[in-house]
């Protein structure tokens, strides 16, 4: 017979989301040992990156028709899709020539170990590893008349661009990827159900990628404002680490997260936090 959760369990009664498609079991059984009823979709599918190489090549082409000042590189899967895919293209050595004529603003240390892989140096990490930090030293600099590549993430960064142009600069943005289609449609459309109708107590995230992807699929399914609306106010957004959190802040969301980015710490923060509200 299977095992049973005594009903002082400290999450006894509560239901939590979950939509990490890797590592799913372990943070699963964190949740389950404490009493929590998961509710599982995965919103990433079995290759979360989709690549126009098409439009890849005829966008880099454009890149290297002048002059660049500025790189802003946002994710090291990012710069190894870009740099392999342009040596297909007989393009490698001309994108990394003018990648290390540059000025390199990196997001976080997955950025420079690919950019360094190319041996490109980069000029500037930011702190938190976010693109508001590429921002800030971005506009308290003189943009006027330089020309700014930036390699987009999954999500499109036209708002970050527009603010660039705002502040003279030439702005060409490269999207590399875009994110996948989930392989169950199905529970993710359930999830996103359950909470726009605040039916679950909380929901986990572990990446970036995944915050987008949920975003994503709520307005595809029609109810991106219920979604949002209910994870600003009712079901506890909770985030692996700062960087996840920042990708929910772009929506508008305050995520949860702990100091230190690790799953246990993460279930305990939300077990915290869920005690916290309901005694």
């Amino acid at each position: 017979m299977p095992a049973t959760t005594p009903d002082d369990a400290p999450l006894a009664g509560r239901r939590v989301g979950v939509t990490a498609a890797r590592k799913v079991e372990e943070q699963r059984a964190l949740l389950e040992r404490r009493g929590a009823e998961v509710v599982w979709a995965p919103v990433l599918g079995p290759a979360p990156y989709e690549v126009d190489d098409d439009a890849l090549q005829a966008r880099t082409r454009e890149v290297l028709a002048g002059p660049v000042d500025v790189v802003v590189a946002t994710t090291g899967i990012g710069v190894r899709t870009w740099l392999t895919r342009a040596e297909a293209w007989g393009l490698q050595e001309q994108v990394v020539a003018a990648l290390r004529r540059a000025e390199v603003l990196a997001r976080g240390p997955k950025t420079v170990g690919a950019l360094r892989r190319f041996g490109v140096e980069e000029a500037f990490v930011a702190p938190r590893e976010d693109v508001a930090g590429l921002r800030e030293r971005l506009l308290a600099t003189d943009l006027r008349g330089r020309r700014v590549v930036v390699q987009e993430h999954a999500v499109t960064l036209e708002g970050l661009a527009a603010e660039l142009r705002a502040a003279g600069a030439v702005v060409e943005l490269v999207t590399v990827y875009r994110i996948g289609t989930p392989e169950d449609p199905g529970s993710v459309a359930a999830l996103l159900d359950e909470v726009a109708a605040h039916r679950l107590d909380a929901v986990t995230f572990t990446s970036a990628l995944s915050v987008e992807a949920f975003v994503e699929a709520a307005d595809e399914h029609g109810v991106r404002t219920q979604v949002l609306t209910a994870l600003r106010d009712g079901v506890l957004p909770v985030c692996v680490g700062h960087v996840t959190s920042a990708a929910l802040a772009a929506h508008g969301v305050e995520g949860r997260h702990p100091e230190r980015a690790r799953l246990t710490a993460m279930v305990r923060l939300l077990e915290d936090e869920l005690l916290a509200r309901r005694p």
